[in-house]
């Protein structure tokens, strides 16, 4: 089975899926079988950093979420649905014109009250197509798997699940030891379904109140899954102070930290053209530092084989 190490965030903007693109090339390079997976479904991005887009192998559609549908010959016109409320998510509008009921398919939860109270069974519940599932191949010869939800779909978490399970199928097909895993930010369901089964994870966090507040929140999470950890302080100078109160709370927690990336102007470039920071500048400082983080990784992975 495919050692699995997951990068999250407690919060989006703080550099997750760069530094995930980085870390990626860097044990690529080392010649390590790897397969990225993008799991944040809502807004994904890896592949951008990856030029992976126009090389597909594979797409599909998963139907993770249900939806509420009429059958207008079971329909008697009683506008009972919308009298006695049978929707509490007000999914449920009334045609004067045609005198049925109209299912507002992004507000409906799929929960089947409508089915269920309804005494002719004019409704039905059924599977609906909720996102994608896509195969890619980056321009630097591994495989990324990347899902994207639907709109309205509202069921992030159980896509996760699914593109989970492919990404371990094609990994296991071409023998890929190691998955990196670019997960959602925040903690809910996508988050939850994205740590469960992770050997490690590493948690980008920046020198904000809130950026501190929010990794102390996914960190909560990770520890609910006992799953072992360590920090990397991304845009480390930019404010000293937040620094020194990451470092007293890691000091505190017991927490490792895996290292540090300077604030550096480089890497807003290195973004806009879709290029990790590692290939665009391999010499910078980014790189350098990206680089010790590389070699702890590596020891890590090392160490769960024996």
């Amino acid at each position: 089975m495919a050692y699995h190490l997951g990068i999250v965030s407690g919060k989006g903007g703080v550099g997750k899926t760069s530094i995930t693109a980085s870390i990626a090339c860097l044990l690529a390079e080392d010649g390590l079988p790897i397969i990225a997976v993008d799991t944040d479904v809502d807004a994904p991005n890896l592949a951008i950093l990856f030029q992976a887009k126009n090389n597909q192998v594979e797409e599909f559609k998963v139907q993770t979420t249900e939806k509420a549908s009429l059958i207008p010959d079971k329909c008697v016109h009683c506008k009972l649905c919308i009298d006695d409320a049978f929707c509490h998510f007000d999914a449920l509008k009334w045609d004067e014109e045609n005198l049925i009921p109209i299912i507002d398919s992004i507000a409906c939860e799929g929960c089947g009250a409508c089915k269920l109270f309804c005494p002719e069974g004019a409704f039905e519940v059924e599977p609906v197509n909720s996102g994608t599932i896509n195969h890619l191949k980056s321009i630097y010869e591994f495989d990324v798997i990347t899902g994207e939800t639907i709109l309205g779909a509202q069921t992030s978490g159980k896509l996760v699940t699914e593109l989970r399970k492919y990404a371990d199928g094609v990994a296991k097909e071409e023998s890929k030891e190691i998955m990196i895993i670019d997960g959602p930010p925040g903690i809910g369901c996508p988050v939850i379904a994205m740590l469960s089964g992770l050997n490690y994870v590493i948690v980008i966090t920046e020198p904000t109140t809130a950026a501190l507040h929010d990794a102390d929140r996914v960190i909560s999470v990770i520890n609910n899954f006992e799953i072992p950890f360590g920090i990397i302080i991304n845009k480390a100078d930019m404010y000293l102070e937040g620094n020194k109160q990451i470092k007293e709370y890691l000091n505190e927690n017991n927490i490792e930290l895996l290292g540090e990336i300077p604030l550096d102007s480089k890497w807003p470039y290195a973004i806009a053209n879709g290029i990790p920071i590692i290939k665009a500048h391999p010499n910078g400082i980014s790189a350098q530092n990206l680089k010790e983080i590389s070699k702890k990784i590596k020891v890590k992975i090392k160490e769960n084989s024996k």
